[in-house]
């Protein structure tokens, strides 16, 4: 079962850590951290990832990833509501939960 808390952590860890260039899984993890304290597992990451890649927010390269124009947009959209981390945090989750139904 997908959830939506883990998948927007990741996708957020991501969003963060590729906004120069294409992020790898250590990349993602150290960023992670530095959002909730935590590093995720390797499963969650790549549980997060896959699901993050079918839903079109998110492109694979190799052994990197970035996020999609549709993954921009919501990074972006959720940037404008705050620049706070909790908070965007909060917003993508709630996004990630409309896409799960």
């Amino acid at each position: 079962m997908e959830n939506p808390q883990t998948i927007s952590w990741i996708f957020l860890a991501l969003a963060i850590a590729s906004q120069n260039a294409p992020a790898n899984h250590t990349e993602i993890s150290n960023v992670a951290d530095g959002i909730n304290h935590l590093k995720p597992l390797q499963s969650e990451i790549e549980n997060s990832l896959v699901w993050l890649e079918n839903k079109n927010l998110v492109l694979k390269n190799g052994m990197e990833y970035l996020l999609t124009e549709n993954g921009k947009k919501i990074f972006n959209e959720t940037q404008k509501e705050s620049k706070v981390l909790l908070k965007m945090w909060k917003a993508i989750q709630m996004k990630v939960a409309q896409l799960l139904e």
